[in-house]
């Protein structure tokens, strides 16, 4: 409801408007993420290194939002449209909250955050801000290989599981897929699937295209 009450007002700006009120945006999922961090630091007991660096998908949104906000570059912008997006929305359909309790602060800040990791993408489609294009997706898979190097590194070093590249966690869709094929071949599946979403994601504007021609 939020999201579709944003994307109403910011269809009736002009351009200029459009671009501060994304800038808005931008800055509150900011201040929202790193109050995580500020929680951490004021309840030190709640902070575990294995989870709480920010090197998943969806926290290393600090560095790839403002990417997209702030240049026109269409891989970065294509990235937030077609990993972050879908990641955060993956991440709203199974949070992973660990043992917190419902409506404690971990559990809200994670809706909260991965609601404006779905929404600002969504905002600069639906206004005209970004048209996704399929042609620069070998780029965004390199940036998306790229951006895990950090979090494969740290894995090895510390035993943690950034990325969910190590094996399933409990109560998400990587669980599932790891039930339904085996802990070992369990990214299979969700390759398979970012490969369906991204079909899903891209196919109206190539269709669109094409009948423009």
């Amino acid at each position: 409801m939020f999201g579709a009450v944003v994307i109403f007002i910011g269809g009736r700006l002009d351009r200029k408007d459009r671009q501060r009120l994304l800038i808005i945006l931008w800055a509150t999922f900011t201040v929202i993420e790193l109050g995580k961090y500020v929680n951490f630091a004021l309840h030190p007991e709640q902070f575990n290194i294995k989870t709480g660096l920010p090197f998943h998908l969806c926290s290393i949104s600090l560095f790839t939002y403002p990417l997209a906000v702030f240049t026109k570059n269409q891989i970065f912008r294509n990235f937030i449209y077609a990993v972050n997006m879908p990641g955060a929305l993956f991440a709203l359909i199974t949070p992973d909250i660990g043992n917190s309790p419902a409506l404690s602060f971990y559990f809200l800040h994670l809706i909260i955050a991965h609601t404006f990791i779905v929404l600002i993408p969504l905002y600069m489609v639906c206004c005209g801000l970004f048209r996704p294009d399929y042609r620069v997706l070998p780029g965004v898979a390199l940036m998306f290989l790229v951006t895990m190097i950090p979090a494969l590194l740290l894995n090895r070093l510390i035993g943690s599981n950034y990325y969910f590249v190590n094996g399933p966690v409990r109560g998400t869709l990587t669980e599932k897929f790891a039930e339904w094929v085996g802990e070992g071949a369990y990214l299979l599946p969700i390759v398979g699937l970012l490969i369906a979403v991204w079909a899903l994601l891209y196919a109206p504007f190539t269709v669109a295209d094409r009948v423009k021609q």
